[in-house]
């Protein structure tokens, strides 16, 4: 009888290559599939990140531009810039002898703290809006007795909300241009301010389009709001005959039944495989709702 050979524990060089090869495959899969997974949310974050520059200057335009009474509101306009008279606050007239004086409802306190106070308009009786004038505010430290003697009484402000008050203004004579004043007109008080495209100011930014706002007057500069864009970004128009955007700017002004922005936001960054940045395509109108045409 021949005796037992002892069975050998181990692998087959045949079988560790076997096993390496099938190894290199599932692993070069799996990189694979994190790579794209990764390129994949690189790319989504690069459109989120168009995505918020967009809505971003939207919602920076909108609030100021929904305000504007084309009437008067509109001063100059182009596709790449426009300058606008907005309302920030709004009152009545208590006196329109010398020194005119204005009662000024509650509003929030931010739309005083602002700077730029530009001028005043005031709304006629028969509804149309008088010349804008750029006389200089003063603030009366106590109520005026000329609102008591029209019969306007002040709003007190509650203790936790001492901005939230009826606000007494004298203007400079003369400051409401050929306007005839008439005691309880309603009047506003508006910011001269231009919003533009224009080379982004931020660092990593240089030379990328970007959306602007100046308060005109004693603003203390033009502001970044929003970056960056493509360089198509522009402002176009409704004409009152038209229910189609434009880029010509109607004439006269007062002809803009509406006013549309393009805002293509862009991500600030390209990401990797992809030849240039995320780009997302928003646009959105805001329109003249008291227009009769």
């Amino acid at each position: 009888m021949m005796p037992r050979i002892p069975r050998r524990l181990g692998f087959t060089l045949i079988e560790l290559l076997v096993s390496l090869v099938v190894a290199a495959i599932l692993g070069a899969g799996v990189t694979k599939l994190l790579l794209s997974s990764n390129r994949f949310e690189e790319r989504t974050e690069s459109l989120r990140s168009a995505r918020r520059v967009s809505r971003a200057a939207l919602a920076a335009l909108s609030n100021d531009v929904r305000m504007v009474d084309p009437e008067w509101g509109i001063e100059s306009a182009s596709a790449g810039s426009l300058t606008l008279r907005v309302p920030y606050a709004m009152g009545l007239v208590c006196r329109t002898g010398g020194s005119p004086v204005i009662a000024i409802l509650p509003v929030d306190s931010i739309a005083f703290a602002t700077p730029g106070y530009s001028g005043v308009a005031v709304r006629a009786s028969n509804g149309s809006w008088g010349q804008a004038g750029s006389g200089a505010l003063t603030e009366l430290t106590t109520w005026s007795s000329s609102c008591t003697s029209a019969g306007i009484a002040p709003i007190t402000a509650p203790a936790g909300a001492p901005n939230q008050k009826t606000r007494v203004f004298e203007l400079a004579p003369g400051g409401v241009g050929s306007t005839p004043l008439t005691v309880g007109a309603v009047i506003v008080l508006y910011r001269r301010t231009r919003f533009y495209f224009g080379a982004s100011g931020q660092a990593g930014l240089s030379g990328r389009t970007a959306l602007w706002r100046d308060y005109l007057d004693g603003g203390g500069g033009a502001v970044e709001l929003a970056a960056p864009f493509d360089a198509t970004a522009a402002f176009r128009f409704y004409d009152l005959a038209s229910t189609t955007s434009q880029t010509a700017v109607p004439s006269p002004l007062t002809n803009i039944r509406g006013i549309e922005f393009f805002l293509p936001g862009e991500s600030d960054r390209t990401a990797r495989l992809r030849a240039s940045p995320e780009q997302a395509d928003f646009t959105s109108s805001v329109f003249f709702v008291n227009r009769m045409n």
